[in-house]
């Protein structure tokens, strides 16, 4: 039910067209407004003048400018300082402007204003690059012309004196910083400097310079090491074969020569051994021996423990005394040949001991030298790091060194005023037209604006009071079956051009009505008189009078829809109502009961049972004797009751004039025990009853009906009247409607074209 409906053009116009009043008096008072407004807003001049930028006459190639911003960027700086308080103050008070608001509002709401009245436009030529800005004007809008000349002037030399001195600030500026910034990159050069001294003195023999060196002295050390190793080996197999010289001599009590032969002047290959020494050996073999046997108290083993002290003692006097030897058996010590083995042995293990211990130390410088030739890519990682920041430093410094230079070059040039300038190349003028108002724009503003003021008040009220205006709009409805959209009949009163012309041979009022058209076109032979009045009630019954209309098309589709929805029933009662009252239901009720009885044959009773807006009895062509009221009161019989529009089978039982007082709801009680002999009499019984929403009667006329019929009126009934009263009704089943007074832009292109081509056009 809330889904949006697009809404045509055509719609649309229809819309403004019956608000026309409202868009006409609301265009005419923009226009007055606008009026008003030329005669009476104050008049304004506004003075200009012209400020060429001149390019520096040095070229960039030869000394490069300081001042890095664009000509647009510099204008806007300028402007917010020549704009600023102080300066606009100055000038406000030196040419006395606006003394009156000074002096009653204070100076801070004519700054506002002066700034509203002055303006600054750039002049350049558009290129590949963009815009290029070689020119600005400045102007300045006042009551008094030659105030508004002089306050231009001035505002154009304080431009040119802010600009002299913005660019002069800004080059000693840059001057100033750059020497800051040159100190400043001079000592992390330096501290940089100091930190790779450090770093070298403190990893030397790790740099990677120094890796070529510690490679080679790798490989000399390895070398040695390999040499020494083989010395070892010499050494060591030597010092094995004395080793095993001693034991075959102390095993065999022989001495062999290292080459192994025999002692010479010894028979058997035995030695000169000294016979003390013999004599100790025999001793203690027999000592050994009678140990294995004896205790130590026996008395042999005590004799012989004497006798080898006594041998000893012997042999010490001959030979000295053995305890300093480390050799443990004395024995040895006597032997001249074992003592000099044993000499030799001796040396060659000090010799083999100094030679591993070269060897040891040769590995350590080896292991040394190989920890730097691994640690040199860490250090070379670090040493590159430090290079590369003492590298950027060294190129800032120099960076900042070139521009350094520039700087004051650039410095003796502004000075010089040689660089970009400001020059006025026209002088303020005195306005002799005012700028303001502009009449010509605020009438076109109260002529457009005015137009799209009413339209958009006709469209809000419109909106305000939402109708249905469309078919589309009321099929949104849950439970609703549109049984037709009948054009507007009722938007404007018509009457013949002749009224007295000649009915013709067929005497009727068929002869006389001309062909009617609905849509864009108006009826033929009908004149246009206005004032929202309905047609009379003849030409009004269009199914009879122009059967090929629109209109009367659309009244027999409901019919046929009616017919083929209630087939199955011998007689059928439809009551027929609307909202509110002025909805077009009686002419809804005479044209579709005038369908049913002369297109599709079917005997039709029209009973009007609004009792206090009778409106049937006006289409009876031919009266009857009384209506209603009179048959229910019992004084006339239904035939006698019934009038009739023409020879087909539609009869009309109108209210009648009756007896007395007329008592509502005791007549629709009597009218509910009549309907079933009327059904006897007619397939279709159409009651034209009262509105619902004003009305108190509806709800016994609802119980009486087969099918109830709403009538709405498009674009005049609003939508909550329509919604309650279908609650009011309580329908339970389907309920149908039929759509009345539909605007022609609303009804679909294909209607219109359908009844031109019917129509013989």
């Amino acid at each position: 039910m809330d889904e949006p409906v697009s809404v045509t053009l055509r719609e649309y116009w229809a819309i403004v067209m019956r608000r026309k009043w409202i868009v006409l008096g609301t265009w005419v008072l923009c226009v007055l407004v606008a009026g008003v407004l030329c005669v009476v807003l104050p008049k304004s001049y506004r003075s200009s003048t012209l400020i060429l930028i001149e390019n520096a006459k040095i070229p960039d190639e030869y000394v490069k400018g300081l001042v890095g911003a664009s000509v647009e960027e510099r204008l806007t700086m300028l402007q917010q300082q020549v704009m600023s308080r102080t300066l606009l103050g100055q000038i406000i008070e030196d040419f006395k402007l606006y003394q009156n608001k000074v002096r009653r509002d204070g100076l801070e709401s004519v700054l506002g204003d002066v700034r509203k009245q002055i303006k600054i436009d750039t002049v350049g030529t558009t290129g590949i690059r963009g815009k290029s800005v070689e020119a600005f004007t400045i102007s300045f809008s006042h009551e008094e012309p030659m105030t508004a000349m002089k306050v231009t002037a001035k505002l154009a030399s304080q431009y040119i004196e802010e600009n002299l001195k913005v660019r002069e600030q800004m080059v000693t500026g840059v001057s100033v910083f750059l020497e800051q910034e040159l100190n400043s990159a001079k000592s992390l050069l330096e501290a940089k400097e100091r930190e790779i001294s450090s770093f070298k003195s403190k990893y030397i023999g790790l740099l990677p310079e120094q890796m070529e060196a510690n490679l080679r002295a790798l490989d000399r050390l390895q070398s040695d090491l390999h040499a020494t190793d083989e010395l070892v080996h010499s050494k060591t197999d030597r010092l094995g074969m004395l080793e095993k010289s001693i034991r075959e001599y102390e095993a065999s009590g022989t001495t062999q020569a290292l080459s192994g032969s025999t002692a010479p002047g010894q028979p058997g290959g035995t030695t000169g051994m000294d016979p003390l020494v013999i004599r100790l050996r025999e001793l203690e073999r027999s000592l050994t021996t009678l140990l294995a046997e004896y205790k130590e108290t026996y008395p042999d083993i005590a004799q012989l423990r004497q006798e080898i002290a006594g041998v000893k003692k012997q042999l010490i006097d001959k030979y000295g005394d053995p305890a300093d030897e480390k050799d443990a058996d004395a024995a040895k010590t006597f032997d001249p040949y074992l003592r000099e083995l044993i000499k030799q042995r001796n040396e060659l293990m000090v010799e083999v001991a100094s030679i591993k211990d070269r060897r040891r130390r040769l590995a350590d410088h080896i292991k040394e030298f190989e920890g730097r030739v691994e640690q040199t890519p860490a250090r070379e990682q670090e040493l590159m790091i430090l290079l590369r920041d003492y590298e950027n430093m060294q190129k800032n410094y120099q960076s900042l060194l070139d521009k350094r230079l520039n700087a004051h070059v650039a410095e003796n040039l502004e000075k010089r005023q040689k660089g970009e300038q400001f020059r006025v190349l026209d002088p303020a003028n005195l306005p002799e037209k005012p700028e303001k108002p502009n009449r010509l724009v605020i009438m076109l503003i109260g002529l457009i604006g005015g137009c799209g003021l009413g339209v958009g008040a006709a469209l809000g009220i419109e909106q305000m009071t939402p109708t249905f205006k469309r078919r589309e709009e009321v099929e949104m409805l849950p439970g609703i079956r549109v049984l037709a959209a009948i054009p507007n009949l009722f938007g404007t009163h018509h009457r013949l051009n002749a009224p007295g012309t000649d009915t013709g041979s067929t005497g009727t009022l068929a002869g006389r009505l001309p062909a009617l058209r609905f849509g864009r076109r108006r009826p033929v032979g009908i004149e246009h008189t206005g004032g929202g009045e309905p047609l009379s009630p003849q030409l009004s019954l269009v199914t009879k009078w122009q059967p090929q209309s629109v209109a009367a098309e659309q009244y027999k589709m409901a019919a046929t829809r009616l017919v083929l929805s209630t087939e199955e029933r011998a007689s059928t009662v439809v009551d027929i109502t609307s909202a509110l009252k002025g909805e077009g239901k009686t002419t809804t009720v005479v044209n579709l009961g005038y369908a049913l009885a002369h297109d599709l044959g079917r005997k039709t009773l029209l009973v009007d049972c609004d009792f206090r807006n009778p409106g049937l009895h006006r289409y009876a062509s031919v009266p009857a004797h009384g209506g209603l009221l009179e048959y229910l009161d019992g004084l006339l019989s239904l035939e006698e009751c019934l009038a009739s529009i023409d020879e087909t089978p539609c009869s009309i039982l109108s209210t009648g004039k009756g007896l007395g007082e007329v008592n509502e709801l005791t007549r629709l009680r009597r009218l509910k025990t009549v309907l079933p002999e009327m059904r006897t009499k007619f397939d279709y019984i159409l009651l034209n009853t009262p509105p619902v929403l004003p009305s108190a009667t509806m709800g016994i006329l609802a119980d009486m009906a087969d099918l109830h019929v709403l009538v709405i009126r498009a674009g005049v009934t609003p939508k909550p009247a329509v919604q309650q009263a279908f609650a009011m009704l309580g329908l339970t089943a389907e309920a149908n409607v039929i759509l009345n007074a539909v605007e022609a832009q609303s009804m679909p292109a294909y209607f219109h074209g359908y009844s031109t081509a019917y129509g013989g056009e």
